[in-house]
């Protein structure tokens, strides 16, 4: 079997390493390719050839979508990842929609974020009719080439739900071509705090039951098509062991001895800002010197901070406070097999985790350590506004303790650490529907690529032309989108330099041409010509 695997970029490396690895040990035949070769990515093309070597091809950047249906598509997947957030579901999530029409919503549609919210029936009519929209511009020539070239039996792409994502180019060239197709969902976030899938692949690749709702009521995915196969980034922290002693791994962060210790892991720059996690770390260390447990006064503090938040970080902000101490010192490559060492490490030898809201919650619950979180004010909308984070409440089945204030904090924190095996046990119940739903002791990973296998030996779709109405549409679509690119253009500081920009071109061009064919056609057969007396 023949698989192209294409990632937004190399960065996905840590989602689907394990998937990548089983494929080849079953005797398939992978290529991957990235939408986006990035410097500020910590793996690029040049990562992934070094990682596989001549196992796997790395087949480069996929060609762009580029033109005026480039831009128009861009556009209108802009407009409609932005419409989802006009449902009350997410009425909430303020700092997703702001994010959102900050990233990618048309300057000349910013009108449409004075709609509060709609209703959901119409929120749905306007969703379906955008993605007829969407199938009706054409398919990008230079993509559908790149699928011929690489010809393979199916084509993974995740993750598919970014703004405005271009790998919808790579699904609507699948189906123009008969070639099989599936969208990864590569982390717990995804479905709720992204854009929409905007096209059907013939399968949606989830974790868990949870997701495959999310799937079918967010993003209109026939329930058929999605499958639930665990969280496979994560089967690693099943098998992995300490690589050092409690005592060896305190000294190489920073810990004044071996007593125990809470973890604090960083979220990312959107979910908290470095500076306001910073001051929030501060708050929070104050109140467990200042609290009556005499635990939880003495108690070590390492703080891990994000790999791309931790700016603030640098100088030690918790250089005056005893027993605190954060690492790593600087920004950090996730993938690296040291860092991942260091992380699993810094959760294993802990005594819980505390965090605001960030993946490595799940990852702690894996290990069997309780997990603890606070809801503060200059997070509320990336906390209570984000759908995924209540995925984590026990009332819904997580197991992160969550507190309103840091009193109520530090009691859930004395409380628990009472009772460790009480904690174990619910977050082994988390991980058991949440990341392995078909039995805690089965990897994700074999399922997933199970699935690819049933997908591929599926009959192959029929190649799928432009749907009929899309000759009617394209004009619609144009004059819609006209009215955008002429406020973007009027709006510029110097809306008429490219205009004069061209006109000099176009002068130029014409008084080069006109040129040549003056010495051409006329002054050269004078020079040739023998005049007679």
């Amino acid at each position: 079997m023949k698989i192209l695997f294409v990632w937004d970029s190399g960065e996905y490396l840590r989602f689907y390493d394990s998937v990548v690895e089983e494929c080849v040990a079953r005797g398939h035949e992978v290529s991957l390719a990235v939408v986006n070769d990035s410097y500020k990515k910590p793996v690029g093309v040049e990562g992934l050839k070094a990682a596989y070597a001549d196992r796997v091809r790395v087949l480069g950047v996929v060609p762009e979508h580029q033109g005026t249906w480039g831009a128009v598509a861009q556009g209108l997947r802009g407009i409609m990842d932005f419409a989802r957030y006009l449902h009350p579901r997410f009425a909430a999530a303020t700092s997703l929609r702001a994010r959102m029409k900050r990233k990618v919503l048309p300057e000349g549609f910013h009108w449409l974020d004075a709609i509060p919210q709609m209703a959901p029936s119409r929120v749905e009519a306007v969703e379906r009719f955008l993605m007829a929209a969407e199938r009706a511009i054409p398919v990008c020539k230079p993509i559908a080439e790149f699928l011929d070239v690489a010809a393979p039996d199916v084509v993974l792409v995740s993750p598919l739900i970014d703004a405005a994502s271009e790998q919808v180019d790579l699904i609507k060239a699948a189906r123009a071509r008969g070639i099989r197709s599936a969208a990864c969902v590569a982390s717990w976030d995804n479905l709720t705090n992204k854009g929409l899938l905007r096209v059907e692949p013939d399968r949606v690749i989830v974790w868990n039951e949870v997701q495959k709702r999310e799937a079918v009521e967010y993003h209109y995915i026939p329930e058929q098509k999605v499958v639930a196969t665990g969280a496979q980034l994560f089967d690693r922290w099943f098998m992995k062991t300490t690589t050092r002693d409690r005592k060896a791994f305190c000294e190489r962060v920073g810990l004044r001895d071996e007593r125990p210790f809470l973890l604090f892991t960083g979220s990312s720059s959107f979910i908290s800002e470095s500076k306001a996690e910073v001051a929030f770390v501060r708050r929070w260390i104050d109140a467990l010197r200042e609290s009556g447990d005499a635990f939880l006064k003495d108690i070590n503090i390492l703080v891990r901070p994000h790999p791309y938040n931790c700016h603030a970080w640098d100088p030690d902000p918790l250089a005056d406070l005893p027993g605190a101490a954060f690492f790593p010192r600087t920004g950090y490559n996730p993938i690296d097999p040291d860092n991942r060492a260091d992380f699993f490490d810094s959760m294993y030898h802990s005594t819980a985790i505390v965090g605001i809201n960030t993946s490595a919650m799940i990852e702690a619950a894996i290990i069997g350590r309780p997990v603890f979180s606070m809801l503060a004010e200059e997070f509320s909308g990336t906390q209570e506004g984000t759908i995924h984070f209540h995925h984590l409440l026990p009332e819904n089945g997580g197991c992160v303790r969550i507190a309103s204030t840091l009193d109520e904090h530090v009691a859930q924190l004395s409380d628990r650490l009472r009772d460790p095996e009480a904690a174990r046990a619910e977050t082994r119940r988390f991980i058991g529907s949440f990341i392995r739903p078909h039995g805690i002791d089965r990897p994700a990973t074999p399922i997933f690529v199970d699935a690819i296998e049933r997908l591929a030996a599926a009959p192959a779709p029929a190649p799928q032309p432009a749907p009929s109405y899309g000759f009617l549409l394209r004009p619609l679509i144009l004059a819609a989108a006209a009215p955008g690119a002429l406020y973007v253009w009027m709006t510029r500081p110097n809306p008429l330099k490219p205009v004069r920009r061209w006109g000099r071109r176009s002068v130029h061009r014409t008084g080069k041409a006109t040129s040549k064919w003056w010495q051409r056609s006329i002054l050269k057969p004078l020079r040739t010509r023998r005049w007679t007396p």
